[in-house]
């Protein structure tokens, strides 16, 4: 391909293997080692000066819902969520970033391992490619979908042995919870997903529950429906 045209590339970080998708090619998936150098080496050659477009499975990520607190600006605010996510999860260390557009005090904010962001920019910079985005995979099913939902409601994403949902109410995050998962027997994935909306809401106080909401639900096979919470109805997938 010209390189008045590089070509784009999807490359998504699962939580057990490396999905590289390419134009009119099938996608290729690739196990992962047990160091991201390791994994990423495994990738075949990409033509020099492609962009790539990068998720990263919501195995790897951390997820808050922040609440500013009074006199909070400018750096203050980074260095108050880097400290909440040091508190929640470790030290890590992180790559933090949050919602720079969140409305009035609540903020939703994410996190990667800074091994495997710094792994995945020394890949690229050896390869001669460039890394046009890089999203936790939750953050970027929403950003894909947000024109989509309407009103009250969540948005689930479901992966291979982990759920994460993300809640909303009048426009504004109310809670974020992501979880190791399983089904089994009669326990199918739509039966995970509603007990897992059904535990979300009940850490909310009654203010911050939705009294009539929709569940948008991002699988990557289909998912049986579920009984939800009163008030609430699942929404098919939209085509991507």
């Amino acid at each position: 391909m010209s390189l008045l045209w590089p070509e784009q590339v999807s490359l998504h970080l699962g939580g057990d293997g490396i999905a590289l998708a390419r134009p009119a090619q099938a996608v290729l998936r690739l196990p992962l080692a047990e160091a991201w150098p390791a994994s990423l080496a495994a990738v075949p050659g990409l033509p020099r000066g492609a962009r790539l477009r990068v998720t990263v499975a919501d195995h790897h990520a951390r997820y808050l819902r922040l609440v500013w607190p009074e006199g909070v600006y400018g750096r203050e605010r980074q260095a108050f969520v880097e400290h909440r996510f040091t508190t929640v999860f470790g030290p890590g260390p992180w790559i933090i970033r949050r919602d720079e557009d969140s409305r009035g005090k609540v903020c939703l904010a994410a996190a990667l391992p800074a091994a495997l962001a710094e792994a995945l920019m020394s890949w690229a910079r050896d390869r001669r490619v460039s890394v046009i985005q890089a999203e936790p995979a939750f953050v970027h099913a929403y950003n894909r979908l947000a024109g989509w939902c309407r009103g009250d409601g969540a948005l689930a994403r479901l992966e291979a042995g982990r759920l994460t949902i993300g809640l909303w109410k009048g426009g504004l995050w109310q809670a974020v919870r992501s979880q190791p998962v399983a089904a089994s027997g009669e326990r199918n994935w739509g039966c995970v997903v509603s007990e897992g909306l059904a535990g979300l809401l009940a850490t909310l106080p009654d203010g911050g529950r939705p009294e009539q909401a929709s569940l948008y639900l991002d699988a990557l096979e289909a998912v049986p429906v579920g009984d939800l919470p009163a008030g609430w109805s699942w929404v098919e997938r939209p085509h991507p």
